[in-house]
């Protein structure tokens, strides 16, 4: 109950920053289950993949990476599948990859700026709050006048400051989660520039083999 009351005395402006830690709350349970979805944690199947392409072991590793979703499984797929067609220009094949890359990260990063502006317009939302609040409690103390009780202005201090609080404690939260997605997605960038660099590399070994198969 006394938080309750607590949080009315911030005013508006605390109802306003609960509504964007409900927004934040649900855009960082959405990305962990969007990420779970898009197996961006699993790496368990690159090195069975990549040793199967340098062994020529081509069925199995399209078998392998046909059956595991995800933005790093699909676009080593994608880069196998434009090494092994001849007909297609080294520039088409770089292109090739860094559109089905560059869709794969757009489609992770979705929401992301929503969690970072929350950590941002926060803090100012708080300090507008204290503002506000400190205007009201000096306000207070003019219309008083000769009889001013210092219980007045240390009432209304402690409740403008109620904002500036409550905002630092829905940025704080909302910036370290969006530090921390943005890692995984760094992350997951750099191992599908890796893969796709490292397949790119076995062009002469796809070569060597249809040789042998002739």
């Amino acid at each position: 109950m006394q938080n309750i009351l607590i949080f009315q005395k911030g005013g508006l402006v605390m109802y306003a920053l609960l509504a964007l830690s409900v927004y934040a709350l649900a855009v960082i349970i959405f990305k962990l289950i969007q990420f779970a979805r898009s197996n961006v944690f699993d790496r368990s199947f690159i090195e069975t993949v990549l040793n199967d392409i340098k062994h020529g072991d081509r069925i199995h590793a399209i078998q392998t990476l046909a059956g595991i979703s995800g933005p790093i499984a699909r676009i080593m797929l994608v880069t196998f599948e434009c090494v092994a067609n001849r007909e297609m220009s080294q520039k088409s094949k770089e292109a090739e990859i860094t559109r089905v890359g560059s869709a794969d990260i757009r489609y992770l990063e979705s929401h992301l700026r929503g969690l970072e502006m929350t950590a941002m317009i926060s803090p100012l939302m708080g300090l507008l709050g204290t503002v506000i609040g400190m205007i009201n409690s000096f306000s207070k103390l003019s219309l008083a006048g000769a009889r001013v009780d210092p219980s007045i202005l240390a009432g209304g201090i402690w409740e403008a400051l109620l904002t500036t609080a409550g905002g630092l404690a829905v940025a704080i939260p909302a910036l370290a989660a969006h530090y921390i997605l943005d890692g995984i997605i760094e992350r997951t960038r750099a191992t599908m520039k890796d893969v796709s660099v490292q397949i790119l590399a076995l062009e002469d070994e796809f070569a060597k083999h249809e040789q042998e198969n002739k």
